[in-house]
Order: structure tokens, then C-alpha cells, then sequence
């Protein structure tokens, strides 16, 4: 996954990524990335499975994986920030080329952005992690 433009804009900040088309998470990523954050499951999302992440995290598109991940770190981020509410929406600009919009809003622009950019490098560390285990076996 990349990240090929940034805007923000008062409280929003959305980041135009690319990914391989149809890339979608996988039980065995999920299982890593909850590892170091495992509070995503309890992120409220509207989704048509339930009210909370947990309701589709196993096989949802990775934009959106990313999206959950920039808020769980601007919420760590910002502990002053513990009763705000932030929220996000990931959007396919152009699906087929592996395309998303994901938009998050924030409190702070700095903390929003170094979460947008953390969350993408570790999603591909995690990714790369978990092809190189694939190529063990």
C-alpha cells in the first residue's frame, strides 16, 4: 500500500492510497495486527454486519483496515483527547486499479498525519512479515 496525496482541510484529513486491486484483509493478518492493537475490534463501524469493526475486520479492504488503525493511533496519541470522537470513511475511487479514499478527522493535524503515515508502514511491514512466513513453509 501507498499513500500518493494527503489534503487536510479544518479537522479532515484524507489520504489517497493504492493497493493491489481487490486486496482484502485476511484472518492471519488480522490476528498480527491485533497483537499491537487490540482494541480495533471494539472500533464502532457502520458496516452491514454489525456495529463494530470486529463485524467484518477478517476480510474487509485493507483502506479500510487502514483507516481503523490512523484513529486507534490518534487516540493513543492524544490521551487528552480520550473523550473526543473521531471517525473516518474509506471510499473506492477506482476499485479495479486498487484505488481508496480514507478520510479521518482529527484534533490535531501534526498527530493525524504521522498516524496516516505510521499506519501505512506498518501495514506493509505486516504484510511483508506475514509473505515471507507464506515463503517458509
Amino acid at each position: 500500500m501507498r499513500i500518493t496525496a494527503l489534503n487536510i482541510t479544518p479537522g479532515r484529513l484524507t489520504a489517497e492510497v493504492v493497493t493491489e486491486p481487490d486486496q482484502r484483509t485476511t484472518p492471519e493478518l488480522i490476528a498480527r495486527v491485533l497483537q499491537d492493537f487490540p482494541q480495533l475490534p471494539q472500533h464502532s463501524c457502520v458496516n452491514a454486519h454489525g456495529p463494530v469493526f470486529a463485524s467484518v475486520m477478517e476480510d474487509t479492504p485493507l483502506p479500510h483496515l487502514l483507516e481503523h488503525l490512523v484513529i486507534d493511533l490518534q487516540v493513543a496519541q492524544q490521551p487528552e483527547a480520550s473523550t473526543a470522537t473521531f471517525t473516518g470513511f474509506t471510499k473506492w475511487t477506482d476499485a479495479k486499479a486498487g484505488r481508496a479514499s480514507v478520510t479521518v478527522n482529527f484534533r490535531d493535524d501534526a498527530c493525524a498525519l504521522a498516524a496516516v503515515r505510521y499506519a501505512c508502514a506498518y501495514l506493509n511491514d505486516v504484510l511483508e512479515e506475514l509473505s515471507h512466513g507464506e515463503e517458509d513453509r
